[in-house]
């Protein structure tokens, strides 16, 4: 074989040899990128299926939420229409406290009107009653003192006269008294009509003079309340009195301005009065 001829042989080997490498090679890479290429692949399906998860649970929390919201604004609605009716029922109850403040006042406005003309009218009856009875007692005296007058001495007939003429005049004025006596009944018959209860102008309590200070203030110490009364509302509703007096009689009266639950007592104010007032003395709210 000619020179020639071998090295194209040569060549053609070398040529196949390098061919053969380079297949070798190129089929390696390969296979090197469909293995990465299915890897790719498969990752890319497991992220898409766990992305696609993600979303339909996100979009579960969305609705969910969405819902929720839908119920909170419900709730809250409610709420607002009910501190609105709550607002307006509030105006009205103020509306109508207001209005019964107001007719509360003018109640006890009447009622303590009601009360100063009462007492008035009662004091006045009592002082009449007292008056007509002194001149019952007057009279009985002068009546007695003509038939003594008689079975002593039968010529006395002008001093008898004069007696007589006397007890008519005597008369005449316990007619007067009668009459002024009639019209004051009649003023407390009204009072009475009008609510007026004599016996409640004050409540009945009795006790006996604890302290006496420059013969213008006392205490009393409370030692008889049959009606059990509550002093202290009767002392904020009213100032009554009690009537001081002694086995010699009447004395005077004492005001109360207070009333101390702890010694069951009440101070007073003592106004003008006849005798000195002592410890020791009794007192009443009616009269003894």
């Amino acid at each position: 074989m000619s020179p020639i001829g071998r090295v194209f042989i040569v060549l053609n080997l070398a040529l196949a040899g390098g061919f053969v490498v380079f297949a070798g090679t190129h089929l390696q890479q390969q296979h090197n990128y469909k293995s990465q290429l299915e890897e790719a692949q498969t990752a890319a399906a497991e992220k898409e299926k766990q992305l696609s998860g993600e979303i339909a649970r996100l979009e579960d929390e969305r609705t969910s939420l969405e819902v929720a919201k839908t119920a909170r604004e419900t709730e809250l609605n409610a709420t607002k229409n009910s501190l609105q009716d709550t607002s307006d029922e509030n105006k009205r109850l103020a509306a109508q406290l207001s209005s019964l403040e107001g007719d509360v006042k003018s109640l006890v406005s009447t009622a303590e009107a009601s009360n100063s003309q009462s007492q008035a009218a009662f004091k006045q009856a009592t002082d009449a009653f007292n008056e007509a009875k002194a001149s019952q007692t007057a009279r009985d005296e002068a009546i007695n003192e003509k038939n003594a007058a008689v079975a002593e001495n039968r010529t006395l007939r002008n001093t008898i006269a004069s007696l007589e003429a006397t007890v008519r005049d005597k008369d005449v004025s316990i007619a007067g008294l009668e009459k002024e006596r009639s019209e004051l009944n009649l003023l407390v018959s009204v009072a009475q009509e009008n609510g007026f209860v004599p016996g409640l102008a004050a409540p009945a309590l009795a006790g006996t003079v604890a302290h006496v200070a420059n013969n213008r203030l006392c205490t009393i110490k409370i030692t008889d309340n049959p009606g059990n009364v509550d002093i202290a509302d009767q002392v904020a509703k009213r100032k009554f009195s009690f009537a001081i007096y002694d086995a010699s009689g009447y004395k005077g009266e004492a005001v109360v301005t207070g009333f101390h639950a702890a010694d069951n007592a009440v101070t007073c104010r003592l106004v003008p009065h006849k005798g000195e007032i002592k410890e020791g003395d009794s007192a009443s709210t009616k009269t003894p």
